[in-house]
């Protein structure tokens, strides 16, 4: 049966992203730009309607192109995907690449399973989309969008959606100052008032209960005491964001970015 392998993932809050740059060793990089669309309605509250569906429309401004966009399902389920979908991994169209993974994602005591569909897209589409001078249909092709379609479960009309304001990304493939063999990963990420680092690994099913404790045991080795409550980047920044974006300005109407 298809399952593509464990993404174990740790965040560290802003108390702690200074000192864990330092510690880890980590090299100044040019930033990414993160955009993210959600259902923002007037007079509906700070919610995260697609969140909460388990829907995420995410888009990627690289530093150094490569720029691409990613219709993720997380919670799901191994079922919500066609016999199709369940047997698309990677390839590439029109130049294009693309790849579907399946995979599950653990941070702490929390595990879920999450279906990412992701393809490239040509350079200053990602920027055109987020800056709303592109339509967000423009930003994902046919294939993803009957991805969509066929595996969310929930009806979207994407031209009703906002482009939230983006998110700075700074990621680094390697750690320095990680033993060999643990390969972790790292991502910064800031908007507004947020400021957090997550370091995370993968790993097949067999090894990820190992490969965790070994991630969650290097991280205390270079002081860094990681919260009892792990809550994953992207809902801390879509709640932060949503509550902005639906804030009354002086006009009574709630800031959008479309």
């Amino acid at each position: 049966m298809r399952f593509d392998g464990v993404e174990i993932k740790v965040t560290l809050g802003r108390d702690l992203t200074g000192q864990a740059v330092e510690e880890l060793q980590l090299p100044a990089e040019d930033p990414w730009q993160i955009w993210f669309w959600e259902d923002v309605t007037p007079g509906d509250g700070p919610g995260t309607p697609l969140l909460d569906r388990g829907v995420i429309l995410r888009a990627r401004d690289k530093a150094r192109g490569d720029d691409d966009a990613t219709i993720k399902l997380r919670p799901c389920r191994r079922s919500q995907l066609t016999d199709r979908w369940l047997a698309t991994t990677k390839g590439k169209t029109g130049g294009e690449e693309w790849e579907l993974k399946l995979e599950a994602d653990w941070s702490g005591e929390r595990r879920v399973l999450a279906a990412s569909y992701s393809y490239d897209r040509p350079g200053g589409l990602v920027r055109e989309a987020g800056q709303g001078n592109r339509p967000v249909q423009d930003l994902f092709t046919a294939d993803q969008l009957l991805f969509l379609q066929d595996c969310s479960g929930t009806a979207i009309n994407l031209a009703t959606l906002t482009a939230l304001p983006p998110v700075t990304a700074t990621r680094w493939k390697d750690v320095p100052a990680a033993p060999h063999g643990l390969d972790p990963r790292a991502e910064r990420w800031t908007v507004g008032d947020l400021d957090f680092l997550e370091l995370s690994v993968v790993a097949d099913l067999g090894q990820a209960s190992r490969r965790q404790a070994e991630l969650t045991a290097f991280l205390w080795s270079r002081g860094l005491a990681i919260g009892a409550q792990q809550q994953n980047k992207t809902r801390q920044v879509l709640e932060h964001l949503m509550a902005r974006a639906v804030e009354p300005t002086s006009t009574g109407r709630p800031v959008e970015h479309r």
